[in-house]
């Protein structure tokens, strides 16, 4: 079967709205800052950061961040000598109504993560992931020549509305829709079950770039309200000698900035400092725990030049992160149905039900 280019089915003026939650989602990777803080970086904000950023992203073939851009197109609307381009020659005769609904059903057949109704036969979704995966085989030349065009578009970035930790970004309502949601604040356990759901889009904050130096430690409720302690001194004298050691080697050997190295000695000592001598609640013994691993992590970073993405094997799955995530309506209401059930584990529960509130207030009902 021939191979469909959606570079000729959709241009880039179709995913110029859309174009700076794909900026949102990449800066996320890279960057420990908060809503806020994205909402004012260059390469989100200004036309033209931006398109020496996502330029950058595309000579590395980073494409899933592109996903975050959506559009939708009705066939009927593409010059007729187009849509016969990719349809075998027992179909030309057909009316153009009927050949778009053949090479619609096409390219949802054949384009992971397009979007094809019956519902609306003659219309296909895609992301601008497609378009600019299509485009570097179809001309390589004009595929780095059309990240100088996103520079023509001053397309701010608009929160919708917000609930808890969760951020309604973008909204599409046209045919099936397409919604773009910014998460802070939940941990690494919450975003593996997340990502299972493989019909959404992710972006989420990287160990292998992003620093975790005195990065918050996610606290379940159930470890938060049990009254469970350890008394148990020699426990403590361990915790304390692993972290007076540690905070020894550090004070002598550390080879960085005067002012970070203070910075982190004077976090660990407050960490000593906090430790009881003759119990642990179960909280606080997780907390140690976290302590210790961000202890070492620092020491392999930072003394022994290990890569932040090697020296993240210690830290824990507890850890709190931040996540993009975009999808059709149809598959983010289908989320929302699997996780708000009672058994789904009470943190990605709290976020099904965050999206489900933001959605309902901008009229969709789940």
């Amino acid at each position: 079967m021939k191979k469909i280019f959606i570079n000729e089915i959709f241009n880039l003026e179709d995913f110029k709205e859309s174009i700076p939650f794909t900026a949102l989602g990449a800066r996320t990777c890279y960057s420990a800052g908060g809503l806020d803080y994205l909402l004012n970086d260059p390469r989100v904000v200004s036309t033209e950061n931006r398109a020496k950023f996502l330029s950058k992203l595309g000579n590395y073939k980073h494409f899933s961040v592109f996903a975050h851009s959506f559009a939708y197109k009705d066939l009927t609307d593409l010059d007729e000598e187009i849509i016969d381009k990719y349809l075998d020659r027992e179909f030309l005769k057909l009316p153009k109504t009927e050949k778009a609904k053949i090479l619609a059903l096409k390219i949802g057949a054949t384009h992971f993560k397009s979007h094809y109704n019956p519902k609306y036969p003659t219309v296909i979704g895609v992301s601008l992931r497609h378009y600019l995966e299509d485009l570097l085989e179809y001309d390589g030349r004009e595929y780095f020549k059309v990240f100088e065009k996103m520079a023509e578009y001053d397309i701010p970035v608009e929160p919708l509305r917000k609930e808890e930790n969760t951020t309604l970004i973008g909204l599409i309502k046209e045919y099936d829709g397409y919604a773009v949601f910014f998460i802070d604040s939940i941990s690494r356990v919450c975003t593996h079950q997340l990502v299972r759901h493989t019909s959404l889009n992710y972006s989420q904050r990287s160990q292998r770039y992003v620093k975790e130096d005195e990065n918050q430690f996610i606290i379940p409720p159930s470890v938060r309200e049990s009254s469970c302690e350890i008394k148990n001194e020699e426990l403590s004298k361990y915790i304390k000698g692993m972290l007076s050691i540690l905070l020894e080697e550090l004070e002598v050997v550390y080879d960085i900035k005067p002012d970070l190295k203070e910075k982190i000695i004077t976090a660990i000592r407050n960490k000593l400092n906090s430790i009881s001598d003759s119990s642990i609640k179960l909280e606080d013994l997780l907390i140690n725990f976290d302590n210790l691993a961000e202890i070492i992590y620092e020491y392999a970073v930072y003394k022994c030049k290990v890569k932040r993405e090697d020296g993240r094997f210690i830290l824990p799955h507890g850890r709190k992160t931040t996540i993009v995530v975009s999808g059709t309506l149809s598959w983010i209401k289908d989320f929302i149905v699997k996780r708000t059930d009672i058994h789904a584990q009470w943190e990605i529960r709290n976020i099904a039900n965050q999206m489900k509130k933001l959605l309902k207030k901008e009229g969709i009902e789940i």
